[in-house]
C-alpha cells in the first residue's frame, strides 16, 4: 500500500481506480475475480482491498445512487445517511446559509446533498475517512476536509451538521448512548457554538433533558424509521415534534407538550384497522393522527388505530377486518386450513409472539391470502383476520 494500512490511499491511485471500476462491473464471484488477470499482479492485501471495496459499493447502492463512484469503509457505510434523507435535510436549510460545518462528516453522505451555494467544511478525526470524504464529495461539489476533534476544534460556520461517530460497528439500527462520540456532555457544549445545528441521532434513543427545548424530527423512508434529527437554534421550532415519511414527504407534527393529551381515545375495533408508519410511531404522534382523521386506538398502549370506514392516508396502512379470531394457535391453524390460505402476512403489536416461529408451524396451502394481526384490544389479547387495502384502491390488495 502507498501508506501503512491505508486501503483508501491505495484505491485512490489512478491505476487502482481503473482496476476497481473493472472488477465492480465484472459479474463473476470473488474467487473468480481474485484469480483474474486484473488482480493477479497485486499482492494478497491489495486484492483484499479491491474485493472489499467491491462488496461495499454493492451494499451502498441501496443507500446512495452515487455509490459506484464512491469509496467506503465498513463502519463509514453503516453510518452513511441515505441519499433521500440527506437531500430532505438539505432542503430544510435556510437559503441565506453560506458556511456549513459538517461535524463527524464520515464519508460525506450529508455534504454531498448540500446546496452548491454553501461552502462546506468536513471535520473528522480519522485521516482514512477524510480521504474517502474528499473523493466522495468531489463527485458533486467542492468541500474542504479538516482532521480535527469536533468537540474542541474552533471553526466558524453559519450552521453545523453533527452525526456522532459510532464506536463499534453493527449497531447502526440500535444506537445506544454509550456508542456515540461525542457524547451528551460534549454535545450540549457544542450546541452553544453555532447559530443552528442539525444533530442526527438514532430514532430509539432516549433524549436527555437539555434537548427538550428543540425541534425533534423523525425521518422515515419506505416505512422504516431511520433517524431522528434534533434541529437547534435558527434551524428548528422550539418544542415541536414531527414525523416525515419519505420519499413522498408526508408529515405530521404537534407540540411535544400536547402529546400526552392525544392518548386514551380508545374504543372497540371498527371495520378497518390502521397501522401508522414507523416514523409516526417513533414520534408518538399516532394519537394526533388518529384525532385528525377521526380514528381511535384499540388499546391505550398500542399504535393500532381503527375506524368504521376506509381512510386513505400516506402515513397509514389500512386493513379491512373480516373476522376476529380467538388468541389460540390451534384455532387459528384450523381457520387457515379451512379458508385455504396459501399466502399469509403476520403482524403483531403488544403481544409476545415471534412471527417467524408461528409461521414455521403452519402448513399453508390454497389460493387465498390475508393478514393475521396479533394484538390487544383494551388489554385483551386477540387476533384479526384482515385484508390489506392497496393505497389508492378501495379493494383489498
Amino acid at each position: 500500500m502507498s501508506e501503512p494500512d491505508s486501503k483508501i490511499a491505495f484505491l485512490l491511485e489512478p491505476g487502482s481506480q481503473a482496476v476497481l471500476k473493472a472488477i465492480c462491473m465484472d459479474p463473476r464471484d470473488d474467487l473468480a475475480i481474485s484469480g483474474s488477470s486484473a488482480l493477479r499482479a497485486f499482492p494478497a492485501p491489495k486484492r483484499i482491498a479491491f474485493l472489499e471495496q467491491r462488496k461495499l459499493r454493492a451494499k451502498a447502492a441501496r443507500k446512495c445512487p452515487l455509490a459506484a463512484e464512491m469509496l467506503f469503509t465498513p463502519l463509514g457505510l453503516e453510518q452513511l445517511t441515505h441519499a433521500e434523507l440527506a437531500a430532505y435535510k438539505a432542503s430544510r436549510l435556510p437559503s441565506d446559509v453560506r458556511n456549513v460545518a459538517d461535524l463527524c462528516c464520515g464519508l460525506g453522505g450529508d455534504s454531498l446533498y448540500l446546496p452548491a451555494a454553501m461552502r462546506v467544511a468536513g471535520l473528522d478525526v480519522s485521516r482514512e475517512v477524510l480521504r474517502a470524504y474528499r473523493h466522495n464529495v468531489a463527485i458533486r461539489r467542492n468541500a474542504c476536509a479538516v482532521q480535527a476533534d469536533v468537540t474542541t476544534h474552533p471553526i466558524k460556520a453559519d450552521i453545523a451538521l453533527l452525526d456522532p461517530a459510532r464506536r463499534a460497528s453493527g449497531r447502526s439500527d440500535r444506537w445506544q448512548d454509550q456508542d456515540m462520540s461525542p457524547g451528551w456532555d460534549a454535545m450540549e457544549k457544542m450546541i452553544s457554538r453555532y447559530p443552528g445545528m442539525a444533530i442526527k441521532l438514532g430514532p430509539g434513543i432516549a433524549f436527555p433533558e437539555f434537548l427538550e427545548s428543540y425541534e425533534w424530527e423523525y425521518l422515515g423512508l419506505r416505512d422504516e424509521c431511520l433517524e431522528a434529527v434534533v434541529w437547534t437554534g435558527r434551524l428548528g421550532r422550539p418544542g415541536v415534534v414531527r414525523a416525515v415519511e419519505l420519499p413522498d414527504g408526508a408529515s405530521i407534527e404537534a407540540l411535544r407538550a400536547d402529546l400526552q393529551d392525544t392518548f386514551g381515545e380508545t374504543g372497540s375495533p371498527g371495520g378497518y384497522l390502521y397501522e401508522p408508519v414507523k416514523s409516526v410511531v417513533r414520534a408518538h404522534l399516532f394519537g394526533v393522527l388518529a384525532s385528525r382523521l377521526k380514528l381511535w386506538q384499540i388499546d391505550p398502549r398500542i399504535a393500532y388505530l381503527s375506524g368504521t370506514g376506509l381512510v386513505r392516508h400516506p402515513l397509514l396502512k389500512a386493513y379491512r377486518v373480516d373476522r376476529e379470531l380467538p388468541y389460540d394457535n390451534k384455532a387459528i391453524k384450523e381457520f387457515l386450513r379451512k379458508e385455504e390460505v396459501g399466502r399469509l402476512e403476520i403482524k403483531k403489536r403488544g403481544v409476545n409472539l415471534i412471527p417467524e416461529e408461528f409461521r414455521a408451524g403452519l402448513r399453508l396451502s390454497g389460493d387465498n391470502q390475508g393478514t393475521l394481526i396479533f394484538t390487544k384490544v383494551l388489554d385483551r389479547k386477540t387476533v384479526f383476520w384482515t385484508q390489506a387495502v392497496a393505497r389508492g384502491s378501495s379493494d383489498p390488495a
